[in-house]
């Protein structure tokens, strides 16, 4: 038991494993041990990238060729190896060499890189070098452990054959992590780009906050600005009512102390004649200015009524204009640019670098063949798609166009049931000349919306709870509505003259936007 535990037990970590890796010169490690050393192994230029056994390894010197004479007894003279050959079991220079590479008779000869000992590769019990490996067993055997039996019904393999076998899985391997690196490369490329978006997306949304809080900030100083304009206004009212109340007041005053004048002068008077002839010629307007009550102003005061009319009406305003640079606040946030797929735009049409916009040409563009392109049509689907949530969209179009939406599933070759509107899974809103008509396979019914000019700008939106299959209708512009579309659908445009898309949009409450 103590031998078999030792056997099984890793020199290197000394833990127990199961099957191990069994190096050429019969050591064996556990899986974690090898793969260590073999890190360390490919870092070390002074190795050459070869695996040396970490337990049975010495110094390595330079390997001489073995076929080179000696001078002076000195084997330090001989050439450096370059190969060594295990059929031979000698390690050979670039002269001594070209026999093996020359001769058909070294053809099945293996040649590895130069070996400092060779004794290893030798089957301890016969002498003779392996050449053989039991998958079984997983050790390396020679040619007379297979003729004693010991391996008898195991599966063997040439060292050779099971190394060709070993370069078919390794160069699988390598394919495979090569395409996974590509990969990688591309989603790590991919979430560089998503990052740097996301960066300049926050600082998009920094400068918006920033023009939202200088706009709601001049909607305030504006809104201040009226209520004192507003307080100033009734003030001046308040003060020409005072400055008239009071000139009312001191004219009546000046005109009773004329008539309390004129009264005492007639006192003094002494001639009977003069006074009675005052008297009677002043009577009648003295008794009517002496009889006129005196003017009472009123308790100055300001119209507070209508001070808060002019406020409520001010503030109505002020939340009129707030909302609005809400709303354009919420458009900004929640607005995402479509991008064209250059890969199913048709031949005739020319997507433009940033791919936001397409014009159909009168010759054909040298685009190679691809499975998502159209053949037939000239048409284009988007990049993004959506399965879910209330979205809408702006363009400005302009000649014979065509603006749908369809399932990504559309057939791309041919003429039959690929054409936007004309099958089950698409549905399209079509110019025709100064109308618009939208439709599906139920070609009867048919609407025109007038057009008033030629160059348009719409916002059309998707319909609710409507599949492509059935009859949808062009939604009023400031009505988004919420798809509930059992896959994903793609925003596509037929064009015949130009198209630019603007921008999607969604409402805070939509759904998954893919």
């Amino acid at each position: 038991m103590g031998s078999m535990e030792e056997v099984l037990t890793c020199p290197m970590c000394r833990d127990l494993f199961g099957p191990g890796y069994p190096l050429p010169c019969g050591h064996s490690f556990c899986p974690n041990c090898v793969w260590d050393i073999w890190g360390q192994t490919q870092g070390s230029s002074s190795i050459r990238g070869r695996f040396a056994c970490p337990q049975c390894q010495e110094d390595q010197a330079v390997v001489a060729c073995d076929c080179c004479p000696e001078e002076n007894g000195e084997a330090g003279s001989a050439c450096s190896a370059v190969k060594s050959c295990l059929r031979c079991e000698v390690s050979l220079c670039e002269q001594h060499l070209q026999p093996h590479l020359q001769c058909p008779a070294y053809s099945t000869h293996l040649l590895v890189d130069p070996l400092m000992d060779m004794s290893h590769r030798r089957c301890p019990a016969h002498r003779e070098v392996f050449r053989y490996y039991c998958l079984d067993d997983r050790e390396y055997i020679c040619a007379d452990c297979i003729l004693e039996g010991s391996h008898a019904q195991h599966q063997v393999k040439g060292l050779r054959n099971l190394q060709e076998d070993y370069k078919v899985s390794v160069q699988s391997l390598f394919n495979q992590a090569e395409d996974k690196m590509k990969s990688g490369a591309r989603i790590l490329q991919e979430h560089e780009k998503s990052s740097s978006n996301l960066i300049g997306s926050f600082v998009a949304d920094d400068s918006q906050m920033v023009r939202l809080g200088s706009a709601l900030q001049a909607q305030v100083d504006i809104l201040v600005e009226a209520l004192k304009n507003v307080n100033e206004q009734e003030r001046q009212l308040a003060f020409s009512r005072l400055e008239e109340d009071l000139g009312r007041t001191k004219g009546g005053l000046e005109q009773t102390e004329s008539a309390h004048r004129y009264l005492g002068s007639l006192l003094q008077e002494t001639d009977p004649f003069l006074l009675i002839w005052a008297f009677q010629s002043e009577h009648s307007k003295l008794v009517a200015d002496l009889t006129s009550p005196l003017f009472t102003p009123g308790q100055p005061s300001m119209n507070k009524k209508r001070i808060l009319e002019h406020v409520e009406q001010k503030y109505r305003e002020f939340i009129s204009e707030t909302l609005r640079c809400l709303i354009e606040l919420k458009r900004d946030l929640l607005s995402s640019p479509l991008t064209l797929d250059t890969n199913s735009a048709h031949q005739l049409l020319s997507v433009s670098d940033d791919q936001l916009s397409v014009k159909r040409l009168k010759s054909r563009l040298p685009h190679t063949d691809h499975p998502d392109r159209f053949d037939h049509w000239s048409q284009v689907v988007t990049n993004q798609t959506f399965s879910s949530g209330t979205h809408y969209w702006e363009l400005e179009a302009e000649g014979f166009w065509d603006i749908a939406v369809t399932y990504h599933s559309i057939d791309r070759k041919g003429k039959e049931g690929t054409a936007f509107g004309c099958n089950k899974v698409s549905w399209s809103l079509s110019s025709m000349t100064e109308s618009l008509r939208r439709g599906t396979t139920e070609r009867k019914h048919i609407s025109l919306l007038r057009c008033a000019e030629a160059d348009w700008r719409s916002r059309w939106t998707m319909p609710p709870d409507r599949s492509p299959s059935q009859r949808w209708g062009h939604q009023p512009p400031c009505s988004p509505c919420t798809s509930s579309a059992p896959t994903s659908l793609s925003p596509c445009a037929w064009a015949s003259a130009s198209i630019n898309q603007s921008s999607t949009a969604r409402s805070p409450s939509s759904g998954k936007h893919d």
